[in-house]
């Protein structure tokens, strides 16, 4: 009788315990404290508490204190972090469906009708891609586009420029172009503008004065090249062991309404960037015409069908997969 009283007392400290895990989240990303992102992780953080009653709390590391930024993914899948913010790009070929929204001028539409499409849309293909997470939402950063020391129009004019990107699929596209990817990093690009290790970048609005590269780059591209996706993905056993009821308060908030949410205040503060250095003077913005933007267009059709090629030769139909997110955008555009 003693032995089954034990028994009993220990497997309900060890449900206990579980229980205790599973109600503080370790939330990692790798953006700076205090960061517009870093506010709005804290927001979803808020938001999941509430929906749970209180049952769960989510502690945030910032600023990449857990695992470098190309680690995010694998943290969360092998339980050193329980939800962590991922940039899909860093792991080239990892997510060969969820490359598409690299690709520039793969999405054209604003950030807020972007980021619900692209979660409803990835939403169908991430259990597979991502099979070895729970997926909780997809959504894009901040839209960027060219910023250089020299002028460009034309695609041709990348020719021979050495540019800083933003992304691999970026960094593919300026190859296309007859130029070359310097790779340093966001705090490090204005000296190598001003060293002439590079003569452009790829990059937000706003993030050009935050990082003190705007005086290097005069020259502006006035339309939105690309966005980078990126998302929420959480350890599967952290979700598994959590109630039914904690699992339907992380559900809530891996929606599309929190894909839009989560960043769109650093989207905010990146698109009012534009206005403020113009009104500085010492700035060009060239607002393509339909000609020059076709040109670019047209430039990317090479990463196109290397994105085709390979999500073919991983088993599904690149027409029907590009063919649902522009459905999935048409449909969030007339809400």
């Amino acid at each position: 009788m003693r032995k089954i009283s034990c028994a009993i007392v220990a497997a309900s400290v060890i449900g206990l315990v579980g229980q205790a895990e599973a109600a503080n989240l370790r939330f990692s990303h790798f953006l700076p404290p205090g960061h517009y992102f870093d506010n709005d992780v804290h927001a979803w953080a808020d938001a999941l508490n509430a929906a749970s009653n209180g049952d769960i709390t989510v502690q945030v590391f910032p600023a990449g204190q857990l695992g470098a930024p190309a680690d995010q993914y694998d943290m969360a899948r092998d339980g050193i972090v329980d939800v962590a913010w991922v940039n899909f790009g860093y792991q080239p070929g990892a997510f060969p469906i969820a490359d598409l929204i690299d690709i520039p001028f793969s999405i054209g539409a604003d950030r807020a009708v972007a980021s619900r499409a692209v979660n409803d849309w990835y939403s169908e293909y991430a259990p597979t891609e991502m099979e070895d997470v729970h997926f909780c939402l997809a959504h894009v950063g901040p839209p960027g586009t060219l910023h250089s020391a020299e002028e460009v129009i034309l695609p041709a004019d990348v020719d021979g420029m050495k540019v800083r990107p933003a992304s691999a699929a970026l960094s593919q596209f300026i190859a296309d172009l007859g130029g070359s990817a310097v790779q340093v990093p966001a705090t490090e690009a204005r000296q190598a503008i001003e060293r002439g290790v590079a003569n452009a970048i790829t990059f937000p609005w706003g993030s050009l004065e935050f990082f003190g590269i705007a005086d290097a780059v005069p020259y502006h591209i006035g339309t939105n090249f690309y966005y980078v996706g990126a998302g929420l993905v959480m350890n599967k056993a952290s979700y598994e062991r959590l109630s039914d009821e904690d699992k339907a308060a992380v559900d809530s908030v891996c929606s599309s309404e929190w894909a839009e949410k989560l960043g769109a205040s650093w989207v905010e503060f990146e698109n009012s960037g534009r206005a403020a250095l113009e009104a500085t003077g010492g700035h060009t913005v060239h607002d393509p015409t339909e000609t020059e933007l076709k040109a670019w267009q047209d430039a990317a059709e090479p990463s196109f069908q290397r994105w085709a090629d390979r999500v073919n030769e991983a088993g599904y139909d690149a027409d029907e997969v590009r063919a649902k997110l522009q459905a999935a955008l048409t449909s969030e555009a007339s809400k």
